[in-house]
């Protein structure tokens, strides 16, 4: 038994998708939640800038005395060397490749992603590591970051915009496409009426959940409360992740405490 809290870390708002996930699978626990709110969109960011951004994190999450952490931020998983860090790290990136190789019949995947995250071929290489003959078509749809972080993840504007992404994918026939930023659950209604219902979207946050209880289950380290809570920090806005983060949680969020995270 470990009462601990378990640290997720993202761009913005989008990591909330995955702690939603982690709320229903692991009730339990306790949370520290880090939505780098000043400096989102990670996706058309250098490599040197997105390894100093997540050091920082790191170092924050260790001061909270997290007993594992969440990396909610496929970009990040992309571009960071996990082993470089005495943190116990969970890895959105590689349950969304996981998933998708398990739900695809017709061995074509689609993966959309940022433009950082599509450049470094992770999902490609993820997923071909498992099964070399699936075909992945990698498409980078940066726009739907600063959408999201607006709040327009349901507008009209988000459908046009979807719209034109996808479009390139629809004539792939893929029958899986991996939302591969954790920004993207939030346009999901959006995504699959565009994809049409024969395309599985995978949400890559559902295997990550289980993935982090069976490593708490194996290791004794689940609290033993059966309530948890949640506490929230950003580095920059508040209006729009308050929002977000009641509209997602279903519930009042009360604190989201503010953050100087480059002193880190």
């Amino acid at each position: 038994m470990d009462s601990r809290p378990i640290g997720v870390f993202d761009s913005g708002v989008g990591g909330l998708t995955v702690l939603k996930r982690l709320v229903e699978v692991l009730p339990g626990e306790d949370y520290i939640y880090f939505g780098d709110t000043k400096r989102v969109p990670y996706g058309d960011r250098s490599e040197e800038e997105i390894k100093k951004f997540a050091k920082q994190i790191l170092n924050f999450m260790r001061e909270q005395k997290v007993k594992a952490v969440v990396i909610a931020c496929n970009t990040t998983c992309a571009v960071i060397n996990k082993s470089e860090y005495d943190v116990v790290l969970f890895d959105v990136l590689k349950a969304g490749a996981e998933s998708a190789a398990l739900y695809t019949i017709n061995k074509k995947i689609g993966a959309i992603a940022t433009t950082r995250t599509v450049e470094s071929k992770s999902y490609e290489k993820n997923i071909k590591i498992i099964d070399k003959n699936i075909e992945v078509y990698q498409k980078a749809c940066p726009e739907f970051v600063p959408l999201i972080e607006k709040g327009l993840y349901n507008s009209p504007i988000a459908y046009e915009t979807a719209n034109k992404c996808l479009k390139e994918l629809k004539e792939k026939d893929i029958d899986t496409l991996v939302l591969g930023c954790t920004h993207y659950p939030l346009m999901a209604s959006v995504i699959e009426e565009i994809m049409g219902e024969n395309v599985k979207i995978v949400d890559p946050a559902i295997k990550l959940a289980y993935d982090v209880k069976d490593y708490l289950l194996k290791k004794d380290l689940l609290n033993p409360q059966i309530r948890g809570k949640a506490e929230f920090f950003v580095s920059g806005d508040k209006d729009n992740f308050i929002k977000t983060a009641e509209m997602l949680l279903g519930e009042k969020i009360e604190n989201v405490l503010h953050v100087d995270i480059e002193k880190y």
